[in-house]
């Protein structure tokens, strides 16, 4: 954080509030631990960052806002408009990150399941992204020259999509609280995070664990609604789909309404006389 001059507070950026409780998030995870082995008190990668992202979700909690998000000279919380508008800038670009990212993690996959014997690391990177339908204008959040995380040793390799995955389960957990009749401070619901996902660390298989926690496993559902996408098999996705297909039935023309929602003859010309 930026130090304030002598006798300030020091103020804080909307992001750095984010990193404050993602890292608080994995000293949770840490300080949770209740494990009989040492050995067993560390964590997975699939799920290294699972908990710590879904920390953040509280920061916008309307306690954390009422008592945190404060203005520092006259106490009064963030504006609920401002609010609404972070919220809603969440949704921004993110059809360009996760195609990018996605390229890159799956181009991780393909290298680290090809024989390496030979390989032209551009003309395999650039054929990758062909079969995989990679728009031109997209370019890989890393290309293979410098992808640090999956060749400087094995903890990234072929592992690159976790973050992702993490992601998955992140959004798929927060709504489980927002779903709870105590929203994101249900007891019941914390009850079981910590139970299932925070005090096992490596004890319990984190798939089982997830399981138990959930009652199902992570569903990909609310990741797409958090990024402002169609949910696969959702009413949204097959309207978008018939409208691609041009199976949507042709709109009645019978009846217009106006903006105010009053009927009236539609003011469409019979056929062959539009002009």
């Amino acid at each position: 954080f930026v130090e304030g001059a002598p006798g300030e507070p020091v103020l804080i950026s909307f992001d750095d509030a984010s990193t404050f409780f993602h890292e608080m998030g994995h000293a949770l995870h840490y300080l949770s631990s209740n494990v009989a082995y040492p050995t067993l008190n560390g964590g997975v990668r699939d799920y290294t960052e699972f908990q710590s992202q879904l920390l953040e979700r509280w920061l916008l909690t309307d306690p954390v806002i009422d008592n945190y998000l404060v203005h520092v000279e006259t106490g009064e919380p963030i504006p609920a408009e401002l609010v609404e508008r972070i919220r809603a800038a969440s949704t921004f670009n993110q059809g360009f990150s996760t195609t990018e990212y996605l390229a890159s993690a799956l181009v991780d996959m393909y290298f680290h399941t090809t024989d390496p014997e030979g390989i032209d690391p551009d003309a395999f990177e650039r054929e990758t992204l062909e079969r995989l339908g990679m728009p031109e204008e997209i370019p890989m959040r890393h290309r293979s020259p410098h992808f640090g995380h999956i060749f400087s040793g094995e903890g990234y390799s072929a592992g690159y999509y976790g973050y992702m995955w993490a992601d998955v389960l992140t959004s798929d957990a927060a709504e489980a609280f927002a779903e709870a009749p105590g929203g994101f401070y249900d007891p019941e619901v914390a009850g079981r995070l910590v139970e299932y996902l925070f005090a096992p660390r490596n004890a319990i298989d984190p798939a089982v664990a997830y399981r138990e926690f959930r009652g199902r496993d992570a569903d990909i559902g609310p990741l797409m609604r958090d990024r402002g996408f169609p949910v696969p098999g959702s009413d949204e996705m097959q309207d978008d789909a018939m409208h691609e297909d041009g199976d949507m039935p042709a709109p009645d023309h019978g009846e217009m309404h106006d903006d105010a929602g009053h009927a009236h003859d539609s003011d469409v010309m019979p056929d062959g006389d539009n002009e």
